[in-house]
């Protein structure tokens, strides 16, 4: 399932020759397809399914649809037990199998859509299953895409989420214009089979069963703390998120006219460079929630175009609300991809609070702006009364973020369990060096045929006429030492692999101590064993400019100045580990 594309790299240097890089790649469009379905089947259902709304009002377009309220509940709660049950199932949630299983289920939820609305029983039980399906199904779709996102820098995730909503936006609007009922709901449940191979491709072979990133031991957190500082701005954040969605999915896209459809990519396309103007002026930062501070007053601005974009009366409102509403939604993608970047914590844990928290507070905006009088109760300001809830939303939202010292004080401090550090890093190295000693024998095996063909050979040869008097010539004097044996050379590898596993708890301990990211983790093992950037270069495959960027936030975040003092840092960590051990 392998598919190669062209990779489009961005990099932006400063005067000292440090910058940002990012790459363009099969992530924006394997998301894109993901997000593509989210719209089309979720808020495209009444139109592509024919799926039978909730009466809140007359008006059907704004309406909620069984199938999605069903969905997006089973949805919530299948992240919730992933967040329950994070690395206890890890295997689990990281098997290639369970991700075909995942795309396959979520597709047959879907074309389940088309038997909503036979009436009786039969209508009523292909509701709940379509909705329990694709629930379970994108829920587990959506930890896929959270751990492959968690794998990569800021910029690359920044700008591979604006270019795949863009994408997203052009495929919902092939399905609801340019293809007839039924084959546009038949289209919208191949999108999950059809982001199979970008998924696939993007999931390396079970992170539990090898010591690799993204779940690279993930810094230990009070999980419940930590939720909860979580999860209330987020639920804050999907009201708002929810408002501007349904607004754009199912008010203005919906339309007909040629220019909404050319303004809804012209806004993808400003959006797209809006999030990408952001994320290379601003990488050079000391707050990891950069992305924020430019952003969010933007969307709120564009909250104030809601009630006149929803009355259709204003081409620059549609363009100012659809840019809006693009940049949030790359905003939330690129807010729990860096999280877990940046702070090594799970992207499971993570994107199942976060995701999980957007979906039901995104639900509950769409059932309060299905009912204008229930706004219009609430607030003095009339039509207007929607976008200033949602606005406040947004800004208290923002407000209750998790600063750097919310998330140092969740994560488990002074208890760096570097025991079990050591036993997975042990775990690892047994894991080499039973494979050094099968290759070992393997080659042994080789040698000793070969040895034995070579030695049937001198028989034969021995019987000839000119061997006769051959047979006490003296040794060689140059013949080589005898060669280890295999239990020699067994431990040899066990040894050199033990010395690794203690050298790398050693830098782990450190990566812990000051919240290094993931690539910093790994930029810090390569200077800790003593190479320079253009080494760490050609090792991690980035530019020059990147290395010497992740090489300057580690000295930053470690407080020290140079390579030396580094190598000072590691070799104290050596010391304090002989000691607990010596206890």
């Amino acid at each position: 399932m392998n598919i190669n594309l062209p990779r489009i790299s961005i990099i932006v240097d400063d005067s000292q020759g440090m910058g940002a890089q990012g790459e363009l790649n099969t992530l924006s469009l394997g998301l894109g397809l993901h997000q593509a379905w989210i719209y089309a089947a979720m808020f495209g259902a009444n139109r592509l399914f024919h799926a039978e709304p909730l009466s809140f009002q007359e008006n059907a377009q704004t309406l909620v649809s069984c199938f999605l309220l069903i969905s997006i509940v089973t949805f919530g709660a299948s992240l919730l037990f992933a967040v329950v049950t994070d690395q206890k199932l890890l295997r689990f949630y990281t098997a290639k199998r369970v991700l075909a299983g995942a795309s396959a289920l979520t597709a047959s939820g879907t074309l389940a859509a088309f038997a909503g609305p036979i009436p009786g029983a039969l209508g009523v039980l292909a509701t709940v299953f379509a909705g329990v399906s694709t629930g379970i199904g994108s829920a587990l779709l959506l930890l896929f895409w959270g751990t492959a996102y968690s794998r990569h820098s800021a910029a690359t995730i920044t700008m591979n989420t604006a270019v795949a909503i863009v994408i997203a936006v052009a495929v919902y609007l092939f399905a609801l214009h340019a293809l007839p009922y039924p084959y546009a709901g038949v289209f919208t449940a191949l999108l999950p089979l059809l982001e199979l191979p970008f998924l696939w491709q993007l999931t390396p072979v079970s992170y539990a069963v090898r010591h690799a990133v993204p779940i690279f031991n993930p810094l230990p957190v009070n999980k419940g703390p930590f939720s909860l500082r979580l999860a209330l701005p987020m639920l804050l954040f999907g009201f708002a998120l929810g408002a501007l969605r349904s607004t754009s999915l199912q008010i203005i896209l919906p339309s007909s006219d040629p220019i909404t459809q050319l303004l809804a990519l012209f806004a993808g396309g400003a959006a797209t460079v809006l999030l990408l103007i952001t994320v290379f002026s601003l990488d050079r930062r000391s707050s990891w929630d950069f992305l924020f501070r430019p952003l969010v007053p933007f969307i709120a601005i564009t909250l104030f175009f809601l009630p006149s974009a929803a009355l259709n009366d204003s081409t620059f409102a549609t363009l100012v609300l659809l840019t809006g509403y693009m940049c949030f939604e790359a905003l939330m993608w690129v807010f729990f991809g860096e999280m877990s970047q940046e702070f090594r914590l799970s992207p499971i844990f993570v994107f199942g609070v976060g995701r999980s928290c957007l979906a039901f507070g995104s639900l509950a905006s769409v059932l309060a702006m299905s009912n204008p009088s229930l706004i219009k109760a609430m607030t003095p300001f009339g039509e207007a009364g929607g976008a200033m809830i949602v606005m406040a939303c947004l800004i208290v939202g923002y407000a209750l973020l998790p600063r750097v010292r919310d998330i140092r004080h969740a994560v488990v401090q002074g208890v760096h369990n570097s025991n079990a550090i050591e036993s997975f890093n042990d775990q690892a190295a047994d894991q080499e060096a039973q494979a050094a000693c099968e290759t070992q024998k393997a080659q042994e095996a080789q040698e000793g045929q070969a040895a034995q063909d070579g030695a049937n050979v001198a028989i034969v040869k021995s019987e000839g006429p000119e061997s006769a008097g051959g047979s006490d010539a003296p040794a060689s004097e140059d013949a080589p030492p005898a060669a280890e044996t295999p239990a020699e050379a067994a431990l040899a590898q066990e040894s050199r692999a033990r010395k690794s596993g203690r050298f790398r708890t050693q830098c782990e301990i450190i990566a812990d101590r000051y919240l290094l990211s993931r690539r910093e983790t790994e930029v810090m093992f390569l200077l800790a064993k003593g190479y320079n950037a253009a080494f760490i270069q050609d090792k991690l495959c980035i530019s020059k400019s990147t290395a010497k960027t992740h090489i300057g936030h580690i000295y930053r975040k470690l407080d020290i100045h140079n390579q030396q003092e580094l190598l000072a840092m590691v070799e104290k960590t050596r010391e304090e580990l002989l000691e607990d051990d010596s206890r």
